[in-house]
């Protein structure tokens, strides 16, 4: 007897992320199979098996006649031939696209200078490497994954588009990416915001909402043992300081535990955008050095 199930549902099902689920898929821990469309097969008892170890109440088992031998059927993923493209190493990044077009209707974008997500993953399967690096087509992109969860075949196509964006030298990345993410590594955030200024605008803007609302509030900076470390997306001090001023009184009505810290408080990591994985693990490494060094259990990031 099979249990078949979407990644999304069995994601709601167990309270999980959809990207959880699949990574359990891909380690095995979950023994599943690819079925027909966005759908996996694995047996009625590992399923329980499952719901027992997570202290889940299994569905009803399916009642439909032929569960037996749907049990013994194998089901293949259809894959072209093997290929050597940097591109995709994992050749479901692009072999097992149907261009059946789901990826353009769900991009918020698509269309725009032809833009096309099913043409960045045809290009990807017939080789065209060149072609990829020279496009605009992957910085227009906003990586927010909706081409990804609309496919039918589970395409990696944000991981794609972050490769060929990783393949770019890196003077000709778009000019305010590249720019940000040398100004982090070498200034400490993506708009070189000085260390004294920052620090000067949090100590007025906490002086204006002790006396707007919060009587006493004065922004905590640098405070060891604090519970949640708060990073900050650089263009709000930059151009719109008041905006911090919202979650400074969600946390001051509820009594949070938290800081700032005076270094190294950018949260928007551009290495990520602009496929530049040395700077985003750089930018990542010294966010978990600050969490370490104030002692910090908990992280909030502004994206």
């Amino acid at each position: 007897m099979m249990y078949e199930f979407r990644v999304n549902e069995l994601a709601q099902e167990f309270g999980v992320h959809r990207n959880t689920i699949r990574n359990w898929i891909k380690s095995g821990a979950i023994p599943a199979k690819e079925g027909p469309g966005r759908r996996y097969l694995m047996k009625w008892s590992d399923y329980q098996a499952l719901c027992e170890k997570f202290g889940k109440t299994p569905k009803k088992p399916p009642t439909s006649t032929g569960a037996e031998e749907e049990e013994k059927q194998e089901i293949t993923p259809i894959h072209l031939k093997p290929k050597t493209q940097t591109f995709y190493p994992d050749p479901s990044w692009a072999d097992v696209c149907l261009t059946c077009g789901t990826c353009a209707s769900a991009c918020p974008i698509a269309g725009v200078d032809g833009m096309d997500p099913r043409k960045i993953v045809r290009m990807a399967a017939l080789g065209m490497e060149e072609e990829l690096i020279e496009t605009d087509w992957v910085w227009k992109c906003t990586m927010c994954a909706k081409c990804e969860e609309a496919c039918p075949m589970n395409v990696e196509i944000v991981q794609l588009i972050r490769k060929i964006r990783s393949l770019r030298p890196r003077d000709r990345v778009p000019g305010p990416i590249h720019k940000g993410v040398i100004n982090c590594l070498e200034r400490g955030n993506n708009l070189g915001i000085p260390k004294d200024d920052f620090i000067f605008l949090l100590e007025d803007l906490s002086e204006e909402m002790a006396e707007e609302c919060c009587p006493g509030f004065k922004a905590p900076v640098d405070v060891r043992g604090a519970r949640i470390l708060v990073t900050v997306n650089s263009k709000e001090p930059f151009a719109e300081p008041d905006d911090m001023k919202f979650w400074w009184k969600i946390f001051y009505a509820a009594g949070e535990s938290w800081t700032i810290p005076s270094e190294y408080w950018e949260g928007v990591n551009w290495g990520l955008f602009s496929g530049d994985d040395e700077a985003m693990k750089t930018i990542v490494g010294r966010i978990v050095d600050n969490l370490k060094r104030l002692n910090c259990e908990g992280l909030l990031l502004p994206e």
